[in-house]
């Protein structure tokens, strides 16, 4: 948390961009010819999708949080 508190806005945002540009074209890459993404097993997908949502939300958490302070303060 008090890496957060000592982060610049701007910094914030762009971290929080790189993070869901990154987790996209790790969704994107993995589409094969139908658009569906392919997994080894269920199980990896599973997990894999899991940690992927999380990122996601992180992301636009920090993309908020950083255009909401580089906007306001």
């Amino acid at each position: 948390m008090k890496l957060l508190q000592a982060m610049p806005f701007p910094t914030m945002f762009f971290v929080g961009l790189a993070i869901k540009l990154f987790v996209g074209m790790r969704q994107f890459n993995r589409r094969g010819l139908g658009g569906l993404q392919h997994f080894d097993n269920y199980f990896v997908g599973l997990i894999t999708l899991f940690i992927e949502w999380i990122l996601k939300w992180t992301a636009f958490a920090l993309m908020l949080w950083g255009l909401w302070g580089w906007l306001f303060k």
